[in-house]
């Protein structure tokens, strides 16, 4: 994985509790509109890098970020060549 999408993971686990927690005020209609402009403001002085939207999937094997099979954290070329050798528990190619 790379070192900055690793950066951004930590940093996304740091200030997760703090961004959700904000929204949920921000959101709640039956608050305040000055607590509510608060939580905006606060909510938005925390580092961009650290929201979710932020993070990438990378293949684990070489680090590749496109097309990455979220469930095993490989790139479809990793996949395709590890369910061919078999290596892949619960995989069979299909033939016909």
């Amino acid at each position: 994985m790379k070192k900055l999408d690793l950066k951004r993971r930590q940093s996304f686990a740091v200030y997760e509790s703090k961004r959700k927690a904000l929204q949920a005020v921000a959101t709640n209609q039956n608050l305040d509109i000055s607590l509510r402009w608060w939580a905006q403001l606060e909510k938005s002085k925390l580092p961009r890098q650290g929201s979710l939207s932020r993070v990438h999937n990378h293949c684990v094997e070489t680090t590749r970020s496109r097309s990455v099979v979220s469930f095993y954290k490989l790139s479809r070329l990793q996949f395709r060549r590890l369910a061919s050798k078999g290596a892949l528990s619960g995989l069979r190619k299909a033939c016909w």
